[in-house]
Formats: C-alpha cells, sequence, structure tokens
C-alpha cells in the first residue's frame, strides 16, 4: 500500500466534484462494516485525513463492532470484530477480527468515476473476507456505485475469475470456516467472481439520505452450519440520517426478510478539541534608563525548545527578546539564535534584526518577507567541563506532564472488545548536557483484561502475553531510567538509556540516528539488553530473571511538502522473533498526531482455536490537551487499538525515541510552524 502511494497515485479529497447547485453529505456514511459505502456494499468515497469513526452495525445473524481512520488521502484502515450472535442480548457465538482497507486509485473527474480497491478482512478471519475495485460517480444528487468482487462479496459469483488465467491458485474456493488467518496468499481467490452496485440520494432534507444496493453475498456459509438461517436477498433498502456532522444514523431492510441498523461518531482530528501550547510566557526583564535589559546571565542566544510547542513560535518569541536588547542605530544587524532540544543541538539561524522589527511594528513585514532572508547555519560545539556543568545547572529545566492511556482490542478472537485505561504522571529534569532523569507512575483505572486469563496459553518466558497480570497491578512504577542525550554532529545523535525502560521491562541500551538537516530522510540503529519485570512485585520492581537483547535498523521519509512519514524497521523483537515493520505517522497542526504501523516476524501467536498469526498491526492517536488551568503543559490523551497481551512483533517502548526528539530541531518543523514566527 505504502510503495502504491510512494508511487505517486493521485490522492482525492473526501468530497469529490460537488457542484455549488446539489445537496451536500453532512458526513460520509458507511456501510454495516464500517467502512465508507451503501447498505452492504461499499463505494469509491474516502474521508479526510484524519477522521476518525467508531460504530456498530448489525443485521441478523452479525453484529459489527468498527473503528476506523483515515490515514492518509488514499489509505482508509477499519479495525473490525464480527460477532456471530442469535441476540442482541446474548454473548456472541463465535467472533471473528478483521482488518480492512480501502485505497484511492484515481479520484473522480467529470469523465470518470472515483475508483478504490479495497478488501474486508483483509487481515482476519476468513468467514468475512473479501476483496473488489469500486467505481462511484456523482450525479446532481444521486451517488451511483459499481463494482467486482472476490471472497464474500462475489456469493456464488458471476463470471469465471479472470485471475485463474495466471494460476490455478486463484481458483481454489475459500474455506471460511477456516481457523488459520485470511492473508495476502488468500486475496483474489475463488472460482467466481461477482457484480455489485447501488445508488444513494441525498434528499433535500439535511443530513437526510436513501441508499440502495444489491450484492453478491449469498449467505451459504451461514444455510450450512444453521439449519434455522433464513437466507436473504441480495439486495437492501435503507435511511441513513446525519443530524450532525459527528453522528450517522442508519435502518433498513437486507431483502424483506433481515432488519438492519447502524451508528457511528466520527470527527477530524484537527478539530478536535486539543490544546496545543499557543503561548509561551516571555522570560522577565529589568528595565534600566527605558530601556530594557537581559536579566544577568541569561544566554538569549541558545533556544531550549518545548515539544509542546510551535518551533517557530518559539524562535519568533526568543527574536523580539534579542532586538529588544539591541541598539536602534544599527537595523541590518544579525541575529542569531542556537536551537536546542532536550540536549540535542540544531542549527543555529540567522535573521535580520531589520525584518523582525518591521514585522513586529506591523507596518511592513511578515513571516513570509523573514523567511527570504533566513539562515541557517552549524552550531559551535560545545566543550564539556564540569566547571561549566555546575554553572549550567541554574537552566535546569523539570517538565511534569498527565497522559490518560487508553487503548481498545477489536483483534481479539477468542473474546469481545478488550480494552484498558490508566492514567501516567510523567515528569522529566533536564539538566545539562542533555543528561536526563525521568520517572512516570502509572494508576491501573479500568480494563477487563482478566476476559483472557483464563482462556490463553500459558505466557512465554519473554514478551508481552502476561499483559493481564500488569494490567492488575492498581499503582505501578512506569519508568524511572537515566539518559544522556548527545548531538555528535548537527546530523547525527545519540541516546543512551539506562533503568526501568516501560511498564513490563527494565533494561539499557543505545540509539543513534543520523538526520541530515533539511533532507527527507533519516536512518538510525538501535540495540537494548530488556530484563523483564515481575508484574506480582510492589510496584513491579522486582526482576523475574529473564531477558532478551531486541534491536533493529531504523528508516524514515518525509513525503515532500507534506506532515506525512513513512518509517520501517527491521530487527529482533522482544521475544526473539525477527522481522519488520512498516508505518506511517501524520503530525496535525493542532499538536495531534496519527501513526499506523504492521509488523511481520517469524513467530506466531497462537489462539484458543489454533489460530496462527505471523501479524501484529495498530493505531495510535496522541491528542494534546495540556493548556488548561489545572493541567501542565505537554499532558496529552492517547487512544490505541491493537490485539492485547501478544508476544510476537513486540517493541522495547523506550523513552526519549531519537526521532521524535530531533523533530523540533528539524527543518521540517521549522519550515512547516514558519507562519507561526510572530504569534
Amino acid at each position: 500500500v505504502m510503495a502504491v502511494f510512494a508511487m505517486g497515485i493521485t490522492p482525492a479529497t473526501a468530497q469529490e466534484v460537488y457542484k455549488s447547485n446539489v445537496v451536500r453529505p453532512a458526513s460520509g456514511s458507511t456501510t454495516l462494516n464500517g467502512v465508507r459505502g451503501l447498505n452492504t456494499v461499499p463505494n469509491a468515497r474516502m474521508d479526510k485525513v484524519g477522521t476518525i469513526r467508531l460504530g456498530a452495525g448489525t443485521s441478523d445473524p452479525y453484529l459489527n463492532s468498527f473503528l476506523g481512520l483515515q490515514i492518509l488521502k488514499p489509505l482508509y484502515v477499519n479495525f473490525r470484530q464480527t460477532s456471530e450472535i442469535s441476540s442482541l442480548n446474548d454473548a456472541p457465538d463465535r467472533v471473528y477480527p478483521a482488518l480492512d482497507f480501502k485505497l484511492k486509485l484515481l479520484k473522480e473527474t467529470a469523465q470518470r468515476p472515483a475508483i478504490v480497491f479495497g478488501a474486508d478482512s483483509a487481515i482476519g478471519h476468513k468467514r468475512t473476507s473479501s476483496e473488489y475495485i469500486a467505481f462511484s460517480k456523482r450525479k446532481s444528487n444521486f451517488d451511483f456505485t459499481g463494482g467486482i468482487a472476490w471472497g464474500r462479496l462475489a456469493g456464488t459469483g458471476h463470471i469465471k475469475n479472470p485471475f485463474s488465467a495466471i494460476s490455478s491458485h486463484f481458483d481454489e474456493d475459500r474455506d471460511f470456516n477456516n481457523e488459520n488467518p485470511n492473508g495476502v496468499d488468500g486475496w483474489f481467490t475463488g472460482e467466481k467472481i461477482g457484480f455489485f452496485g447501488g445508488v444513494e440520494y441525498f434528499t433535500p432534507l439535511k443530513g437526510l439520505s436513501l441508499k440502495a444496493d444489491f450484492g453478491g453475498n449469498d449467505y451459504d456459509i451461514e444455510t450450512t452450519t444453521n439449519q434455522n438461517f433464513n437466507e436473504p436477498s441480495p439486495f437492501s433498502f435503507g435511511v441513513n440520517y446525519a443530524p450532525w456532522k459527528q453522528l450517522n444514523l442508519s435502518a433498513g431492510l437486507v431483502g424483506f426478510e433481515k432488519v438492519m441498523a447502524r451508528i457511528s461518531v466520527q470527527d477530524q482530528l484537527q478539530n478536535l478539541p486539543s490544546r496545543f501550547a499557543s503561548k509561551l510566557q516571555p522570560p522577565r526583564h529589568k528595565k534600566e534608563d527605558g530601556d530594557s535589559k537581559i536579566l544577568e546571565g541569561q544566554d538569549f542566544s541558545k533556544l531550549n525548545l518545548r515539544s509542546y510547542q510551535s518551533t517557530a513560535q518559539q524562535i519568533g518569541q526568543q527574536a523580539k527578546i534579542i532586538t529588544s536588547q539591541l541598539s536602534k542605530s544599527d537595523s541590518n544587524e544579525k541575529i542569531d539564535i542556537s536551537l536546542l532540544h532536550m540536549g540535542l543541538k540544531g542549527p543555529k539561524i540567522r535573521l535580520i534584526r531589520h525584518d523582525i522589527d518591521n514585522a513586529v511594528s506591523q507596518t511592513s513585514g511578515s513571516p513570509e518577507e523573514i523567511w527570504r532572508d533566513v539562515q541557517f547555519l552549524n552550531s559551535t560545539r560545545e566543550k564539556i567541563s564540569f566547571k561549566n556543568f555546575f554553572k549550567e545547572l541554574k537552566n535546569t529545566q523539570i517538565d511534569y506532564r498527565f497522559i490518560l492511556d487508553n487503548q481498545i482490542s477489536l483483534s481479539e478472537d477468542d473474546t469481545t472488545i478488550l480494552y484498558r485505561s490508566s492514567a501516567l504522571l510523567d515528569n522529566k529534569i533536564m539538566l545539562p548536557y542533555g543528561l536526563i532523569l525521568g520517572n512516570e507512575s502509572r494508576i491501573n483505572l479500568v480494563d477487563n483484561l482478566d476476559n483472557i486469563q483464563n482462556t490463553r496459553p500459558v505466557p512465554n518466558d519473554i514478551g508481552r502475553s502476561d499483559e493481564a497480570s500488569f494490567a492488575a497491578n492498581r499503582l505501578s512504577l512506569n519508568r524511572s531510567y537515566a539518559s544522556w542525550l548527545h548531538s555528535i554532529s548537527q546530523s547525527t545523535h545519540l541516546n543512551v538509556t539506562a533503568g526501568y525502560l516501560e511498564e513490563q521491562f527494565a533494561g539499557y541500551g543505545a540509539e543513534i540516528l543520523y538526520r541530515p538537516f533539511g533532507k527527507t530522510f533519516a536512518i538510525g540503529a538501535e540495540t537494548w539488553k530488556a530484563l523483564r519485570r515481575d508484574a506480582d512485585a510492589p510496584f513491579a520492581l522486582d526482576l523475574t530473571g529473564d531477558e532478551t537483547i531486541t534491536g533493529h535498523v531504523n528508516l524514515f521519509y518525509k513525503l515532500p511538502n507534506q506532515t506525512t512519514t513513512l518509517y520501517g524497521k527491521a530487527g529482533r523483537y522482544l521475544a526473539k522473533d525477527w522481522g519488520s515493520t512498516l508505518g506511517v505517522q501524520n503530525q496535525f497542526k493542532n499538536g495531534s498526531q496519527l501513526d499506523g504501523f504492521i509488523t511481520v516476524t517469524n513467530q506466531r501467536d497462537r489462539d484458543i482455536f489454533g489460530g496462527k498469526a505471523h501479524l501484529y498491526g495498530g493505531v495510535k492517536v496522541t491528542i494534546p490537551i495540556g493548556k488548561g488551568k489545572y493541567l501542565p503543559q505537554g499532558s496529552e490523551v492517547r487512544f490505541a487499538t491493537a490485539p492485547f497481551a501478544r508476544d510476537a512483533g513486540q517493541v522495547l517502548d523506550h523513552p526519549n525515541k531519537l526521532y521524535q526528539i530531533t523533530e523540533p530541531i528539524s527543518y521540517r518543523q521549522i519550515h512547516q510552524t514558519w507562519p507561526d514566527l510572530l504569534r
């Protein structure tokens, strides 16, 4: 998927080719599975980047719970758990986890429809697996959809599978009861393929639309396994209502036999009420003879950046302070500011005092004009000495944060939805020369992980299969460590850390990163000795004696002129398995961050049904909230969806990851936040 995106396939916006005289939908509606579409079949529509959707849909005999995210303009992913139920009041007979996705191939124009390729249960149980190509074209208040499908959506099929001419592998019918998870090797298989289609009509009533579709799902597997199941006709009719853009309601009929209903809530990350720091309190200075004067001992040529503040905004604040100290006679005087973050050195940025004065006075000048004269210089190397260390102690920074950490899993096939919420109290003491002391306490608020303690196999000696035991501790020491961060050069950075590194592991190790200023790539490596902590000890401080060595080579690539970074890592994971990870990160202007990843290793996680999976994946969302009256700056809320208590594909969650720490001193961060310079 990432390779296709990198090759330049044209992305499309959520609303394509709409004229001003037609009714616009309040928000995109979904199928019962949770992807944009009609009632039971997908369409070729996408959401805006950063859209998050949570919901549920039901039609006998299934209840679908889903969490979807538009990670990139052309890529939507949907985590889904389908429960087989006899009644909404009953416990499910079986659950089928799935990861769905939809990839935009072509955007809609006046001459052609929008086209997507998608897969239901691309990774997950085969019971609900399908692949499809969908086409959508808007005409006035009607949105028409058609497509071809493999798997469940193909049903009995309409024509022979064209891929069978390539290989007999594609001619094999799927076993939808097979407990081995679906994967790429199962895509496009089946003797026949089927067609689907439908239309959505947007009524003049705001938020109200009517849907009709037909599909190829023949419910053969349901009638085979349940003699009392009545197969519905392959068409459906429904009504969708969105009273607000954040809420979507739907009801209708599948054939004339089955009632269907769906509810979803959605919003965009950039629209959420996050609290990214917008104001910086300038250092106090006293006045002499009517002119401001820098407090004795303060060096404003160095700027220690804070990660929760716009880099350019901090540069602008520092530049204003410096210009207030300069003589008015030399308007062309240069201002040099060396950027640092948590002990790591960025560039020295050179500004022209005249540009700053003009912009501040608002008579002329702007951030764009200041940018034309900006120069980036190499920072001067600073000698490390004990004398200077004690002198610099007065500049020690202490940061406190509150973190509300939430995780949900729709990826379990032995239980229904799992969840866990914790409160983290974090502090960092940033001493001179990159020395950092960190502590983080965890209060486990609520979880239902005890659901898996009696059903899962015995935990391994190393890995995360005993996660439920750690969640049972009401209070634990999450982290307590010492780090040394050092810039070997302006492009090469080092992190050495030892202590309690995360909730389940102590240890020590190092990371190195080469990130040349002004370039779109970075490469690094890390290695760690991980020592397993004892969940049953007070505050989980004791060690079990189990240990492992983990390490990876890390690659990062920033998409030009975007806030998106693709990354990959390859190496040895915590359970001594070998593999690789691919991921994508998106940073939004309000400080929110979206991170999706998938890991493949040579070790399989087993469940009680005998299923085996080489894959581990998830999505993480971070929303800053630290600007309130009772919250310290840098506080945040985290949401993650990923499987619980797995061993394969697990990485050490060590503190102070170098790519994140170097972001505030990167060219990308400076350039993209430059409009904030004078705020």
